[in-house]
């Protein structure tokens, strides 16, 4: 169930992180001075949604490393490839392939999440679950520290929150972080806070962090080596990512090393987000849907 949670984990690799080319990932000396003029949350939060515009579809072939403390002692190192397909806000489709066969397949809609497993030749299995049944205690026994949905802010595509007309207090919070030398935006997340560190100058995020109503850190990225994402039928300069993305889990001591190749902006066979579809056509054996313990007065 931990390789679950971890794989999964690794499906934030079904988002991307728009850059520049030529980013590193941040580190412990400053990258950049502090703006003159700090800019407003509402400033950050246009610019930073306006780079994610052309990268609401992404298809890319992905490498995995999972790193993982043995129970023994020392780490066991798992290597695969696959497919990751993506059309925000919410359906993503990654396939966990060896020698070209598919083991793993992952995903999620509007609704909920699931997981695929045909590794055993005797029973094929699949686990579903609901968004709105998640629940920390749930997704903890799959070795996932961050609500689902939480998969594709921990990657950073996903759109920072906006002020209404009615609202009179922005959402979220920007601070200037001296060690990197890099803005800091702080946002509430499904689980806690989420905090985002910018290039100051460009808004292209740098890392990730996932934070429980405690401060205590849930997951981390790091990303960097930035490529083209091609926008089929359009001819303007393609938008830039991320294509490798260092993902932390500190509360498992989990490592997960996500590598792009070929990414773009194309259209996308609908089946890939069918949890219906897909349990056909990998001819899954049995089911088995996620809930949490209801009270024992409980229905």
């Amino acid at each position: 169930m931990r390789t679950l949670g971890v794989l999964l984990t690794a499906m934030a690799l079904v988002c991307v992180v728009i850059a520049l080319p030529g980013c590193a990932a941040a580190g412990g000396e400053p990258r950049f001075d502090k703006p003159e003029v700090m800019p407003t949350y509402d400033h950050v939060a246009s610019r930073f949604n306006t780079r994610i515009e052309r990268l609401n579809r992404l298809w890319s072939r992905v490498n995995i490393t999972v790193r993982s403390p043995k129970e023994s002692g020392g780490t066991n190192v798992d290597r695969a490839e696959g497919y990751l397909q993506v059309e925000q806000p919410d359906r993503t489709s990654l396939s966990i392939m060896k020698l070209g066969e598919t083991y793993f397949y992952m995903g999620s809609d509007a609704k909920g999440y699931w997981w695929l497993d045909m590794s055993s030749n005797e029973t094929k299995t699949a686990l579903y679950g609901t968004h709105a049944d998640a629940t920390p205690e749930l997704v903890a026994e799959l070795g996932l520290p961050v609500h689902p949905r939480e998969l594709l802010d921990l990657l950073g595509i996903t759109p920072l929150p906006v002020r209404g007309e009615a609202e009179r207090a922005s959402p979220g919070a920007v601070k200037w972080d001296r060690t990197r030398g890099l803005l800091r935006v702080e946002v509430p997340a499904s689980w806690g806070t989420r905090l985002i560190w910018f290039d100051p100058v460009t808004m292209a995020p740098f890392r990730v962090e996932l934070r429980d109503e405690d401060g205590r850190e849930r997951a981390i990225c790091d990303m960097g080596r930035y490529i083209s994402a091609p926008v089929q039928g359009d001819g303007r300069v393609p938008p830039k990512l991320a294509s490798q993305y260092k993902i932390a889990m500190p509360t498992t001591g989990v490592h997960v090393t996500l590598e792009l190749y070929g990414a773009q902006n194309k259209p996308i066979n609908p089946r890939a987000f069918d949890f219906a579809d897909l349990v056909e056509s990998y001819g899954i054996d049995e089911v088995y849907f996620l809930r949490p313990i209801r009270d024992a007065g409980g229905e």
